[in-house]
């Protein structure tokens, strides 16, 4: 009991510092407001910083945390379905910079973490669907009963949304366990995410708002794509994959024309050695493969295969 009047009064003494959502808004100067406030008010090295927010506000909130006065903890205390099911654990904060996702950041985990599925009732149906991305990942890089699980879901509104998070951000823990700091397993990870983040940098860049989890949909799409002509993924599997996920996101199609401007962003990506492209794919469902690199005109068919498979015409 004591513990719990003590943190019942340091809440009451806590200090608000409030920002704006979406990724638009994940910079330095947000950052730069958030050091301000904790400036201002004097926040010192045995403050706390509560992020009580989705997956941008979780990962700028750490990152302001762990690099003000070089580090003070922080807990995560993630509201959003994305957040929940993956952005709030693993110990990466970080900020997008100069239009490139999550260029800047550090590895820095909470103090704690507090899930409440509570707060998932209170959410618009498009931001079900945006963390709802991340979950189809984690089962398809885990395979068996949880891809199965996945697969089975036909309406998100039904779904038993704690088993679904509780299942997703166990399967991430364990590969952040055994790969702390993405040195190779944790590279599994970012499947998806190569392709994904490519297409919400142009999105951003171009003032079109594209949810995260909507952009790494269409990233798995063309990734699975990649998995079939480079890895060997079984053309049955891949399809099945990508007309699952067509079902349940929104399309995200960038025109032909701008192709290679994607390439250009994907050049960026941070897993990327010696001026290669490099992924995270899958040899089959469940068994993901890391440094797999591409050259660009397998990539480029990767797009159009996204293109394809959102006007339901899935041939390979």
């Amino acid at each position: 009991m004591p513990v719990l009047l003590k943190g019942i009064e340091i809440l009451r003494n806590a200090t608000v510092i409030e920002i704006f959502s979406g990724e638009a808004f994940k910079n330095i100067e947000t950052v730069q407001q958030v050091w301000e406030q904790l400036t201002e008010h004097r926040a010192d090295r045995k403050s706390v910083l509560i992020n009580l927010a989705g997956g941008m506000g979780c990962d700028l909130g750490g990152f302001a945390a762990g690099t003000y006065k070089r580090g003070i903890d922080f807990i995560q205390v993630p509201t959003t379905v994305l957040s929940q099911a993956d952005a709030a654990y693993g110990g990466k904060q970080g900020i997008d910079f100069s239009n490139y996702k999550n260029q800047i950041g550090v590895f820095k985990d909470p103090a704690a973490i507090f899930v409440n599925p509570e707060f998932l009732k209170t959410l618009p149906a498009e931001q079900i669907v945006n963390g709802f991305a991340e979950v189809v990942k984690h089962s398809l890089l885990d395979g068996g009963k949880f891809w199965k699980k996945i697969y089975s879901i036909e309406n998100l509104s039904s779904v038993n949304w704690k088993k679904i998070v509780q299942q997703s951000c166990e399967f991430k823990l364990s590969v952040v366990k055994a790969d702390p700091y993405e040195k190779g397993l944790r590279k599994i990870l970012n499947f998806g995410h190569t392709i994904g983040h490519a297409l919400e940098t142009y999105l951003l860049n171009n003032n079109v708002d594209a949810l995260h989890g909507y952009c790494v949909a269409a990233g798995m799409i063309g990734e699975l794509y990649l998995s079939h002509m480079i890895c060997g993924l079984a053309e049955k599997k891949t399809r099945k994959a990508a007309s699952y996920i067509t079902n349940h996101f929104p399309s995200v199609i960038v025109p032909e024309a701008f192709y290679n401007e994607l390439i250009t962003l994907m050049k960026q990506d941070k897993k990327n050695r010696d001026g290669q492209i490099q992924f995270a794919l899958l040899k089959d469902i469940g068994m993901p493969i890391i440094n797999v690199t591409a050259d660009e005109d397998i990539i480029l068919q990767s797009f159009h295969f996204i293109e394809e498979c959102y006007n339901v015409e899935k041939s390979l």
